[in-house]
């Protein structure tokens, strides 16, 4: 049975996948207009941005999620770093 192991800085993440000799990382992003309710009688259209960071290793997932107005300095930052990086979209439309 798998295990997540759930992060709360890109810097912890990168700092613990690049000790167990992790290569691989999925980013997994969302960058897509949704409608949110901004109190309680209004909705807004909103631009939602989101990217999860998964690897796996022995039966660990280890994950970081971060909202953001531009995903794509991570994006550069963890391919900086010599890891292979796979960007998957997960746009709900």
């Amino acid at each position: 049975m798998s295990q997540d192991q759930i992060f709360t800085s890109v810097d912890e993440f990168i700092k613990k996948i690049k000790e167990l000799g992790i290569t691989k990382i999925a980013f997994s992003e969302v960058n897509e207009r949704r409608v949110e309710q901004t109190n309680d009688s209004q909705i807004d259209v909103v631009v939602f941005r989101k990217v999860d960071l998964l690897t796996y290793k022995d039966s660990v997932i280890y994950k970081y999620s971060e909202r953001s107005d531009d995903l794509n300095p991570l994006y550069e930052r963890l391919v900086g770093e010599v890891f292979e990086v796979k960007r998957i979209n997960k746009n709900i439309t």
